[in-house]
């Protein structure tokens, strides 16, 4: 084979090199699921770091800077769904499978992590210090407290639109994979 067919047959060729997918430190099949299953941990437990470490910067000042540290949450999202669809794997699907109960806790770990953050850049911004001034955050006022008030009222929104958003889409997926399995049942029966 040459090189445009093996880019062709291996689309995530380099993404798997990175990841040290054909590394002999893979080892055999029951060593690699074990490994592939800590590196998922590991990523899971990454993005939470990065949600306190966004708390903890906005708590000590540096509130607005903390957004940087949450998109740099995302990246793990990005690079899985990216890496899903080279493979033709629709990872919406996938994530519309979530159990409930995996579904809730994530949904509620997020939304406190969200609440205290916001919190915390909030009274920042009325008061005009951080809950523990370091000296990493500007001393004055930043405005009247309506605009505290104003971002505090526009996350809840947000966070309130985002999770309808999310779950309106998981359902129509559900019912998607529902009726592609439902279609695939009556083709094997008709065989």
């Amino acid at each position: 084979m040459n090189n445009v067919s093996d880019k062709k047959d291996r689309p995530n060729a380099f993404a798997d090199r990175i990841a040290g997918f054909d590394d002999p430190s893979m080892g055999d099949e029951r060593e690699r699921d074990i490994i592939l299953r800590a590196y998922t941990f590991g990523a899971v437990v990454s993005t939470y770091v990065f949600f306190a470490l966004a708390l903890i910067f906005a708590v000590l000042g540096a509130g607005m800077w903390s957004v940087l540290i949450v998109f740099g949450s995302m990246v793990t999202s990005i690079a899985v769904s990216a890496y899903c669809q080279r493979e033709n794997v629709d990872f919406s699907m996938a994530m519309a499978r979530v159990s409930p109960r995996r579904l809730i806790v994530g949904n509620i770990v997020g939304a406190l992590f969200a609440i205290a953050w916001v919190g915390a850049i909030v009274f920042h911004i009325s008061n005009g210090y951080p809950l523990i001034d370091v000296g990493m955050g500007a001393s004055a006022t930043f405005g009247a407290p309506t605009s505290a008030y104003t971002i505090a009222i526009s996350a809840a929104f947000g966070f309130i639109l985002a999770l309808t958003i999310m779950t309106i889409s998981r359902v129509r997926k559900i019912k998607q994979a529902r009726a592609e399995a439902a279609a695939a049942d009556s083709i094997e029966d008709e065989d």
